[in-house]
């Protein structure tokens, strides 16, 4: 099932990977936008915003798969208990998350003893997808003094913890960009910012992966799905991708990067780019295939038991 009124930037690369997957390993598919009556074929939801769908379904079906992209983290404001209501749907089969790291915050959603399986199989990451719409921008040899933040303005802890970290970088003198594929909130000092010397504001899509190209660095001072997936296209652009790590066990969920910074000492995120450190990245969780084989598997291991 797929939310064709979905607007998320992500959401066009996900749903064409996982098409190319599925063709690649000859699996035959239908995707519709219409809960599917009663059936015991297996079915992937690929957003959960197609939840309150299936729960209104007077006939669901049998076979319910998930796509969780992102999960509750304790940076999150924008979070309603009740969407995890659906783990508990008795139809519930398994669910598939992007990062390994989110598998144990699933399991705490999960009544006792459920027999829901978790895995996780990263990202379907479509990269001829993405080359197309860059095919046009050329990754620039000399780098731009340009640290880019890339994120959203409409929460409220990527701006401010940028904002004190974005200060110390125009110091040292260079570019800083606070990016966004939408419009500032309301409440924040956008004026301000623009004083101190920081460029602030909604970003296109084509301009936004300029700004990468030319950039010596990408910073994320938090965590989420989206922003994994804006720190490795700033990757695949040759800007350094900077990312937090948390406690273990916790979020943030970006551990397919090496190194990063510990959030609690964001020094190092400074550290990283002052010496130029090298980080490698497990492309793995970026793969159409092992995306699809993961998926593959969990629906085969489900359907033995």
């Amino acid at each position: 099932m797929e939310d064709i009124t979905d607007n998320t930037a992500w959401y066009p690369n996900y749903l064409s990977g996982l098409k190319r997957g599925l063709d690649n390993n000859k699996v035959d598919y239908v995707f519709t936008s219409v809960v599917p009556q009663g059936v015991n074929d297996p079915v992937l939801l690929t957003r959960y915003t197609l939840f309150e769908l299936v729960m209104n379904s007077a006939n669901p079906p049998k076979n319910i798969f998930i796509q969780e992209h992102d999960v509750w983290n304790p940076f999150t404001v924008d979070m309603n208990p009740e969407s995890l209501s659906f783990y508990h749907h008795p139809d519930l089969k398994g669910i598939l998350f992007t990062h390994p790291s989110m598998i144990e915050w699933g399991q705490r959603c999960l009544k006792p003893n459920s027999g829901v399986t978790i895995t996780a199989g990263g990202f379907p990451y479509n990269h001829d997808f993405i080359n197309e719409r860059i095919k046009n921008i050329k990754p620039a040899n000399e780098r731009e003094k340009l640290i880019v933040f890339p994120g959203r303005l409409n929460e409220f802890y990527q701006p401010y913890l940028s904002v004190r970290l974005g200060i110390e970088l125009v110091e040292r003198g260079y570019r800083v960009v606070i990016a966004s594929p939408i419009n500032p909130m309301d409440y924040y000092p956008v004026d301000i910012w623009r004083e101190i010397g920081f460029e602030v504001g909604r970003y296109s899509q084509p301009d936004f992966y300029t700004l990468l190209s030319e950039a010596t660095a990408a910073i994320s001072m938090t965590i989420g799905g989206s922003l994994t997936l804006s720190l490795y296209e700033a990757h695949l652009l040759g800007a350094k991708a900077i990312l937090p790590k948390g406690k273990v066990g916790y979020a943030p969920f970006t551990e397919m990067f090496t190194p990063r910074f510990d959030l609690l000492n964001p020094r190092e995120a400074l550290e990283i780019l002052d010496n130029d450190v090298k980080i490698d990245i497990d492309t793995k969780w970026f793969s159409e295939q092992y995306y699809t084989e993961t998926l593959l598997n969990l629906i085969e291991i489900k359907n033995r038991t």
